[in-house]
């Protein structure tokens, strides 16, 4: 097959600064891969560097809050989801697309579109309702939010040069 002949975008994973919102968004999708790289490993290393990126970003206090604001998003889906759920590595620039899928969960969550959260909830899990998921979006909107706050270019909390995406 020539360059020419393949469709342009074919199977073409997006880009995070084509799917996340602001830099919350990238700092919860980055959680969210440590996280489940976690789960997939067993390996603690992979929690500890999520809670250090969001540390090191947010400072202590509302470093640990957002993560495990996150880390209860995770189990959630873990709890509530039958199938596989496709991650990317953390520092990788590609999303998958369970991965966009959540991401505009959480934006609708953060626009506080609670009925659009319930259906994307049970669309994700494949189920009726999941309401576990709800209430972990639900509970997480709070810290993405501040976090959005503090990472903003320019602002007072933000490391200097510290570019997310």
């Amino acid at each position: 097959m020539s360059v020419s002949s393949i469709p342009p975008n074919h199977d073409r994973m997006p880009k995070v600064t084509e799917v996340c919102g602001d830099d919350a968004d990238v700092l919860a999708l980055s959680v969210v891969r440590f996280v489940a790289a976690g789960y997939m490993t067993w390996d603690v290393a992979c929690w500890d560097a999520a809670f250090e990126g969001a540390e090191k970003l947010l400072g202590s206090d509302e470093g640990c809050r957002f993560v495990s604001c996150v880390v209860g998003i995770v189990r959630a889906l873990r709890a509530e989801r039958e199938d596989e759920w496709s991650f990317m590595p953390a520092t990788c620039c590609r999303v998958t697309g369970h991965e966009c899928a959540l991401v505009a969960l959480l934006g609708r969550g953060r626009r506080r579109l609670w009925d659009e959260v319930g259906r994307g909830a049970a669309e994700i899990t494949g189920r009726a309702e999941a309401p576990r998921l709800v209430a972990a979006v639900r509970a997480a909107v709070e810290a993405m939010d501040a976090a959005a706050g503090r990472l903003k270019p320019g602002s007072q909390g933000r490391p200097e040069g510290a570019v997310l995406h």
